[in-house]
């Protein structure tokens, strides 16, 4: 017994090492093999991050685990993401991994898949994922057994998947999150029964603009009938759930013929209730909609038959009557009632195109106002024709009695209509409007409508009529918040917009006190629903990021403006008149007048959104007058990180701008982007503790230099990615000169040089001119003096002067022109003398000139030392030093030449030659 105990421990020791090890080994083989069959099966790139195998988990079969799955489309889809899932796992009989026969696959388990499906207008989808089908020769030819995978699947489940669907020929939108699925069954079989259960959340279906369904609900539990040769589905057991609607299918489909899915389906709604049709509507099914009583008669009917493929669509129709319906809250006094409504949406078979939905019954009471309403349309996507009618009263105030409205929020007001339009779309848009009817008013008197999120809107008085060319808005009168606005004009193509969204055309003239577009635009929700597909996995949350303002590509409005405050950031816009058209996804400014800036500003440009919504191009042209410097530097927050010195600058200045660049979210210049030129000029500038002119001024010791006030200053500018370039301007402060120019960036760094000329009497008393080059940044700046290139030109100007003061003349030249006039005229006096006495006269001559020479000498090297004395600074003392030696040469060079000149006369007059 010990020994059959020791034999079991060893083997089962043996096995479990196995069951460990193995995995190791087969982890390469099954990942070459799924890489393999992706690459001759796919025509799409498929990835993954981790690929585990193990024997264990769900023994005695093998389990495959991918992680970070990834199936990403190619053109015309590249860098979309098609599907991707956290984890892919998949089970395997055991034994089939050591067979040549190919990997048995019993069960799929896909956990948090995400996946979109897209099909471009032109017909193209990106879930055509396999490489076409071989021909039958190339089948043939083909060895038996190629494909390494066999599926017996009993078992697939999908948990807390992300699905999204995307229809550009049509303009239909689907998504649904969370979605699960289980689906059992021996898909192995021939023929076999499958059990279906699918759950989805968070559904929402658009159709063109029109919103179809909102955070609906939905579940199906089904067991079909499916023969798995002949790919033909028959439902057998089966329900179906659309938030509270309750539906079960009969029927069958058939998959035989490849591309094409037959259909015979009907829909047996015994339990539907009218309440259950009021939760397919968001409003109810989304508020209190346990707290809803409802009764009324009900008819609720569909079917479908025939065959999709491609274009062609099978026969369908969905038909809902109610008679005598009304619904309650329970909590509130008053009910709707009277509700009455026949809808049918049919189609006969043949193209989507070919689908009517006609409504020719929608009536209701609320608060003893009765609303009736009917619509037709038929070919909605070739040249739809349409006939539809309102008319009329309701009184907003009484929503509050029959709906449960949010804390906060109020209606009330009187709405007006009686309209009524029909023809065809192609006469609306060729302008043939003597086939077209329309006809009819809308007045909206006093309404009022507070919503969480809003600003208060008060409408005083609208009122509209219409015709077959033109919405004719005869009156408008609104307060939103703090803003208010009066408005008429006329509108063309209404009627395609409303319906279609085709191009509204027209012109309207507005008026506004008061325009806070602060308070309005910070009420505009900034998440927009993305309907791409995030990587890697796609997401159905909204992106939350604040969002410029998207121009509609189908407007073309002229707008006559009169404005008198518009509140934009910090900007404060007085007095605004002008044209503004929004066409064609932009919006275009026509010599725009306004007072802003404390100045007048004329305007002309665009703000585009045609290229990229998410970054607008903005392209202005900018005439300012007698703005100031403050209130621009406090009021935009561009020219304060570019120009931080208008925050020290005092006066006003007139600019001519012209710049184009790319906006964030925030309607911020993106700096890189931003290109622009123009010319700024100021008659009065006052510039007050400046950080680089402060070190200038305590670098040369001349303190008018610390403020800066001038006159007449003109500045040419360009900015190029982000940075000012400054061509050379003149500044005159207090009797000194500065020629500057340079750049400035986005940082705040500085790069400047400036040609200083300084008054006489300045800098020590020696420099008058030099270079100076101003680094860092505006509020650490780095001063470079040019020592040398100063000290060189003041040595020449200083010289001059020094000698002037030695000699009460200018310069040394005519000094010794005098002393030579004096020896000569001596020469002439002695010509005609004794020889004894030209001898002593002549060397009266040398003493003259010796002593001349010598004071000269003195002089200068008094003047020198006096000079370096008076110097108040290094630089200056420098500069002083230098003068001062090379007028002492100077002096000694002229003494020289004094001497040999006295010698030369000398001589003439004793008769001695050299």
């Amino acid at each position: 017994m010990k020994k059959l105990s020791k034999i079991f421990a060893i083997t089962l020791a043996v096995l479990l090492s196995a069951a460990s090890v193995l995995p190791l080994v087969f982890e390469g083989k099954i990942g070459d093999i799924v890489k393999r069959e992706a690459a001759a099966r796919l025509r799409v790139r498929l990835g993954f991050e981790k690929l585990d195998v193990s024997l264990l988990r769900h023994f005695p079969h093998a389990s495959l685990d991918v992680r970070g799955l990834t199936l990403a489309g190619g053109a015309p889809f590249a860098g979309d993401t098609i599907a991707a899932a956290d984890r892919i796992s998949v089970v395997v009989n055991l034994l089939s991994l050591f067979g040549d026969e190919g990997i048995e696959v019993t069960k799929v388990i896909a956990v948090r898949p995400a996946v979109h499906a897209r099909k471009l207008a032109d017909g193209t989808v990106n879930w055509d994922v396999m490489k076409p089908v071989q021909s039958d020769a190339e089948r043939a030819a083909e060895p038996s057994g190629s494909s390494s995978f066999r599926l017996a699947v009993r078992d697939v489940r999908i948990d807390g998947a992300v699905f999204r669907y995307e229809d550009d020929s049509t303009r239909m939108r689907f998504s649904a999150s969370p979605l699960s699925l289980r689906l059992r069954g021996d898909l192995s079989a021939a023929q076999t029964d499958l059990s279906l259960r699918l759950e989805a959340g968070r559904m929402r279906l658009v159709s063109g603009d029109a919103v179809l369904l909102a955070d609906a609900e939905g579940e199906l539990d089904a067991v079909l009938s499916a023969d798995l040769e002949q790919r033909r589905f028959v439902f057998a057991q089966n329900t179906l759930r659309l938030n509270a609607v309750e539906l079960s299918l009969g029927g069958r489909v058939d998959l035989a013929e490849p591309g094409a899915v037959a259909v015979d389906l009907a829909a047996e709604c015994r339990k539907v209730q009218f309440k259950d049709i009021l939760s397919m509507i968001p409003a109810f099914y989304t508020r209190d909609f346990r707290s809803l009583s409802a009764s009324g008669e009900l008819s609720l009917a569909a079917w479908a038959k025939g065959r999709l493929a491609g274009g062609e669509v099978p026969a369908f129709e969905v038909k809902l009557g109610v008679r005598e319906g009304a619904f309650r809250y329970v909590s509130l006094p008053k009910a709707v009632t009277d509700i009455a409504v026949d809808a049918r949406v049919s189609n006969a078979g043949g193209t989507i195109d070919d689908t009517k939905v006609e409504m020719p019954l929608l009536t209701l009471t609320m608060d003893g106002n009765t609303v009736r309403a009917s619509f037709a349309a038929s070919h909605l996507f070739s040249d739809p024709h349409f006939d539809a009618a309102v008319s009329g009263r309701a009184d907003l105030g009484g929503i509050r009695e029959v709906y449960p409205l949010r804390d906060g929020e109020a209606f009330s007001g009187i709405v007006t209509a009686d309209l009524r339009a029909a023809g065809w779309m192609s006469d609306i848009e060729r302008e043939r409007y003597e086939s077209v009817e329309a006809s009819g008013t809308f007045v909206v008197e006093d309404l009022f409508a507070r919503v969480d999120g809003w600003p208060d809107v008060h409408v005083r008085r609208a009122a509209a009529t219409v015709s077959p060319a033109a919405m004719t808005l005869g009156e408008l009168d609104l307060a939103a918040g703090r803003s208010d606005l009066a408005a008429n004009g006329r509108l063309t193509g209404y009627i395609g917009y409303l319906l279609r969204g085709s191009k509204l055309s027209g012109r309207l003239y507005v008026e506004s006190d008061r325009l806070d577009l602060n308070e309005l635009l910070s009420s505009v929700p900034a998440s927009q629903q993305r309907e791409g597909v995030q990587q890697p996995a796609v997401s159905a949350a909204a992106d939350t990021a604040a969002h410029a303002p998207v121009i509609p590509a189908n407007l073309d409005l002229a707008l006559s403006a009169e404005l008198h405050e518009v509140l934009f950031r910090k900007m404060r816009i007085t007095n605004l008149s002008g044209g503004v058209r929004v066409a064609d996804g932009a919006v275009l400014l026509d010599g725009l007048a306004m007072e802003a800036f404390g100045g007048r500003v004329n305007a002309s440009g665009c703000y585009s959104t045609v290229a990229d919504a998410q970054r607008p191009e903005l392209r202005l042209g900018l005439d300012v007058a007698k703005a100031s410097f403050e209130r621009t530097f406090g009021e935009l927050e561009v020219v304060q990180r570019l120009v931080p010195l208008f925050a020290k600058t005092g006066g006003s200045y007139s600019m001519r701008l012209d710049l184009a660049a790319r906006l964030d979210a925030s309607m911020t210049p993106e700096l890189k982007t931003l290109n622009a030129a123009g010319t700024i000029a100021s008659q009065d500038v006052r510039i007050r503790r400046i950080e680089a002119f402060s070190k200038l001024a305590d670098a040369l010791r001349y303190e008018p230099l610390r403020q800066i006030e001038a006159r007449d200053v003109a500045i040419r500018f360009t900015i190029a990615d982000g940075r000012i370039t400054t061509e050379p301007f003149d500044l005159r402060i207090a009797g000194a000169a500065i020629r500057l120019s340079g750049t400035t960036g986005p940082d705040r760094t500085i790069d400047y040089k400036a040609r200083v000329s300084l008054p006489e009497g300045a800098a020590g008393g020696v420099l008058t001119t030099l270079d100076v080059g101003i680094g860092g940044t505006f509020s650490d700046p780095k001063i470079t003096l040019g020592v040398k290139e100063a000290a060189v030109d003041a040595l020449k100007n200083l010289v001059n002067e020094q000698v002037r003061k030695l000699t009460g003349s200018a310069p040394f030249e005519a000094e010794v022109d005098e002393q030579r006039r004096k020896i000569g005229a001596a020469v002439g006096e002695q010509s005609g003398k004794r020889s004894a006495e030209a001898e002593h006269r002549a060397q009266m001559l040398r003493d003259e000139a010796q002593r001349a020479g010598g004071t000269l000498v003195k002089a200068a090297e008094e003047q020198r030392d006096e000079l370096v004395a008076g110097a108040r600074n290094q630089l200056a003392k420098a500069a002083a030093e230098k003068a001062g030696d090379k007028l002492a040469e100077a002096a000694q060079e002229q003494a020289a030449k004094l001497a040999a000149e006295a010698e030369a006369r000398a001589a003439a007059l004793t008769g001695d030659r050299q």
